[in-house]
């Protein structure tokens, strides 16, 4: 009777790194462990002090705005703009430096300096600064224009200022001050118009009974 030949499991040979008695944390993966969390808590470092720097850099940007504006309301016109530019200067890109360079041009237009806040802000305006810096800065210029007499001017930049505004009540606003604009540069039609626009597209906030108010007395005069 033959016999049944039994096949054997052959047994896996280790890997020499998994050899039996070497243990896992090898002086080599140590060390290469060792720099992997080196180089992960250099980065972590980076990262916190890049937002806490920035944090303080915000904080200390905001005490500066405040010694600005105190100079500005005790009338230091000339110590108040130095200060804004300062701050702008120090913190650019920063939202601490988008209001100084505005209340560079809120000073100005406070001294009766219009000339003065129109290229401030012009100049400003050409750097592309975000919206929310940007509907400010073309609202204090149709004031200045508006204060030189330049009311095309003026209504184009409360125009602009309309647009890039976030807030309904703002882009409202805005048109408002465009309107009026045109009414001093005598362009009644275009006045009707905005104010029309006004009632059609803000129905719902404060600015739409003004416009029917200037509206109803803009056709009063002309009958």
């Amino acid at each position: 009777m033959a016999k049944t030949a039994t096949s054997a499991t052959p047994t896996p040979i280790a890997p020499a790194d998994l050899a039996e008695g070497q243990p896992f944390l090898t002086p080599q993966r140590i060390r290469i462990l060792g720099i992997g969390g080196a180089v992960v808590l250099v980065v972590a470092l980076a990262v916190w002090f890049t937002i806490t720097a920035g944090r303080r850099k915000q904080a200390y940007a905001s005490t500066a705005l405040d010694q600005c504006r105190d100079a500005a309301a005790q009338a230091n016109f000339g110590v108040a703009v130095q200060c804004y530019t300062r701050v702008a200067a120090s913190y650019s890109g920063t939202p601490a430096a988008y209001e100084a360079t505005l209340g560079v041009a809120q000073t100005h237009l406070i001294a009766g300096q219009n000339e003065l806040a129109i290229t401030g802000l012009i100049d400003f305006l050409r750097t592309n600064p975000p919206p929310e810096a940007a509907a400010p800065a073309n609202s204090l210029l149709g004031t200045a224009y508006e204060n030189v007499g330049k009311f095309s001017e003026a209504e184009g930049a409360y125009r602009k200022a309309s647009d890039l505004a976030g807030v309904e009540y703002l882009k409202a606003s805005a048109l408002l001050d465009a309107a009026r604009a045109a009414l001093l540069g005598n362009k009644v039609a275009e006045a009707k118009a905005i104010y029309n626009e006004i009632i059609t597209k803000y129905s719902t906030s404060g600015a739409m009974t003004e416009a029917q108010v200037r509206l109803a007395e803009i056709t009063a005069r002309s009958t």
